[in-house]
């Protein structure tokens, strides 16, 4: 009995040994706190063929640190028809449907997934769980619900008319659901804007039940396009259709944009002081000087255009009669100039 305690003991000894010896000590991770973070951004979009859901894919475990892998996602679906009495039940959801993934996560990576099997008159919830492994499966994330009912189609018709302070859009509602069924249910609109230096489309703040629009933009002579869709509220869902063709505003500009007026020369200490009137026109970020000299040459004088008057010509000039004039532009893309101001001249003679 001694012999076998002393063996236990020494046993002990050296199993305690090898773990101190085999590296860094680590302290212990609690239970479940290397399973996947949970995803928080699941969202839908109601199509003509179905649903399409979509999330962006995890990249860290629930303790923040980096997610190395990713086995598959677990999409979980529930359906009741619409005259349920439990549609805001906790949902039953039946078995999932894997998705696979077998890779290590990307950074700004989103997984689509398209359901084709939602019908018309069912109500519908998911939930997704990122699965690492057998025993690591995130949280559930992020709850979404709906109503499916075909879209609406897209409206017809879109049109712009320019004004100075504003594009007036209007349009016709679409006449049927991209299943080809009859509309004739009120609709709301949603309008989406670009301009012609943005590469994506903006939906503008807020819907309209009405079939035209006036979009308060001073900048109206810049190039812009236009987009607009129907939104169907069906029971608790607001399902938006297709966008119409774009409409597009062709940069036309402030045709009469008055020129700087009441424009002087006058010598200084530091050079010829020029200034003019500033032009008091929405859009108006500034103003060009030219000079022309004595030989006939035109300069430009300022690069880059300038606020406000006045503005020193610092050139060290030769004598002769010099005559100078100021244009205005505006904020448009690209900008419009006005036409020359009235020349001032005045004469070197040192």
């Amino acid at each position: 009995m001694k012999r076998t305690l002393i063996i236990i003991c020494t046993c002990l000894l050296i199993f305690s040994w090898l773990i101190e010896g085999c590296g860094r000590k680590r302290a212990p991770v609690p239970p479940g706190t290397l399973r996947p973070e949970r995803i928080k951004d699941l969202s839908y979009k109601i199509v003509k063929e179905g649903a399409v859901l979509s999330w962006s894919v995890p990249r860290r475990n629930h303790d923040g640190s980096p997610l190395s892998r990713i086995k598959e996602f677990h999409l979980y679906k529930a359906e009741l028809p619409l005259d349920s009495s439990c549609l805001t039940c906790p949902p039953d959801y039946g078995k999932p449907i894997v998705i696979n993934y077998d890779q290590k996560p990307e950074p700004g990576k989103k997984i689509v997934y398209e359901d084709t099997t939602v019908r018309k008159g069912y109500y519908y919830t998911y939930q997704v769980k990122t699965v690492k492994g057998w025993f690591n499966v995130s949280d559930f994330s992020n709850k979404v619900s709906f109503a499916w009912h075909s879209p609406p189609s897209a409206p017809l018709n879109l049109s712009a008319q320019v004004f100075e302070d504003g594009v007036r859009l209007g349009w016709l509602p679409p006449e049927t659901f991209e299943d080809g069924e009859p509309l004739n249910q009120p609709l709301e609109y949603k309008i989406y804007r670009r301009f012609g230096d943005e590469q994506t489309w903006q939906a503008l703040p807020g819907t309209t039940a009405k079939t035209n629009f006036f979009d308060k933009i001073r900048r109206t002579y810049r190039k812009v396009g236009y987009r607009v869709a129907a939104i169907f509220h069906y029971v608790d869902t607001d399902i938006e259709g297709s966008q119409s063709a774009p409409v597009i505003v062709k940069a036309r500009g402030l045709q009469d944009i008055p020129p700087p007026s009441a424009v002087s020369v006058s010598k200084t200490k530091e050079g010829i002081k020029i200034s003019w009137t500033l032009v008091r026109r929405p859009g108006i970020v500034g103003y060009y000087i030219f000079r022309k000299d004595p030989s006939g040459l035109i300069l430009k004088l300022n690069f880059s255009p300038v606020s406000s008057s006045p503005f020193i010509d610092r050139t060290l000039l030769e004598p002769g009669r010099y005559f100078y004039w100021v244009t205005a532009i505006d904020d448009s893309y690209p900008p419009n100039q006005s036409r020359p101001s009235k020349q001032a001249s005045i004469v070197i003679d040192r």
